[in-house]
């Protein structure tokens, strides 16, 4: 078993160059007994400052899977800018693109996460200048495979998009929550994720199949969405497939869907099918959550298949 996990692993990492652009945050994470009410108090029972972002973490990850990584950001030259360096230089990204200026202030967030659960709550500010359509000069848009946005800031993501579709890559989006002109970026991408909580927002009332559709018929290639325990959905122009989530203990849920955003690119790039990719998405999302953070709980290649593996 050990030697066909190593030709498993062996064969995964043929490399991919990833061009990642959006949202680099640093957050401090608590965790608390019980997410509190408005207008209450809870008790911290520990905390812990770590960087955040769905692309950094989601490119994070697809370094770890032997992957060459690189992120467009902008921060400023204050201490949470240092540690964004610090971490990304880490985790080997290269960051020869990114905007770094005394004049901006770095993004920030506080992330409460629920002890037994792991359910979190966030409240983010992504900085304060965000990147520009000029801030993209200079790319060698032909050196990527892929491209992966959280579709903010969302002029400036078209832009990415439409330069990277023009090279031949595939154009990847994370995207969480409501932005201006996103029925246009959506339109660009090859594969949009987002929660089953956002297409409640974009299509009130519409059953989750008939709006994950909806983004189908704007020009997305492929759309997954993800609801925790129930699971996600797998959606093209021919297929509905639904993926359950795999019981685990859930630590911390925070950046589970980053890894599952990451883990696509991956599996998409590696050209598998659609249910392989999901079984593969959802194992490494659900590993994540066994531990806290979203650096020392990501899953290695070995884990992820060996997990499925025991699985099957």
């Amino acid at each position: 078993r050990r030697k066909c996990l190593r030709m498993v692993q062996d064969k995964l990492k043929k490399s991919f160059s990833i061009l990642g652009m959006g949202t680099v945050v640093v957050d401090h994470q608590v965790v608390v007994r019980e997410l509190p009410e408005p207008d209450a108090k809870a008790e911290i029972l520990s905390d812990r400052f770590q960087v955040g972002g769905p692309v950094p973490t989601a490119l994070t990850l697809l370094t770890r899977f032997g992957a060459s990584t690189s992120f467009i950001g902008k921060w400023a030259t204050d201490r949470w800018g240092e540690m964004i360096e610090d971490d990304l230089g880490q985790a080997r990204i290269d960051l020869g693109q990114a905007v770094v200026s005394p004049a901006v202030r770095t993004g920030f967030a506080h992330v409460w996460v629920e002890a037994g659960t792991g359910r979190r709550s966030i409240a983010a500010y992504r900085g304060s200048h965000p990147l520009e359509p000029a801030d993209l000069n200079g790319i060698a848009w032909p050196d990527y495979h892929a491209l992966h946005l959280d579709a903010w800031p969302s002029d400036t993501a078209i832009e990415a998009a439409r330069q990277m579709k023009s090279a031949g890559g595939r154009v990847f989006i994370d995207f969480g929550s409501p932005k201006p002109n996103w029925e246009t970026l959506v339109g660009l991408a090859d594969l949009v994720n987002c929660p089953h909580r956002l297409l409640d927002v974009l299509f009130p009332g519409s059953p989750m199949e008939k709006a994950a559709k909806r983004l189908v018929a704007l020009g997305a290639g492929e759309v997954t969405v993800t609801d925790g325990d129930s699971g996600s959905w797998f959606f093209d122009a021919n297929t509905e497939l639904h993926q359950p989530a795999m019981p685990v203990e859930a630590i911390d849920t925070n950046g589970a869907g980053d890894v599952f955003a990451g883990a696509m690119i991956f599996a998409t790039l590696k050209n598998w099918p659609a249910d392989r990719r999901m079984r593969f998405a959802t194992a490494a999302a659900a590993l994540k959550c066994k531990s806290m953070g979203n650096r020392d709980a990501l899953p290695s290649l070995e884990q992820i298949e060996s997990t499925l593996a025991e699985e099957h």
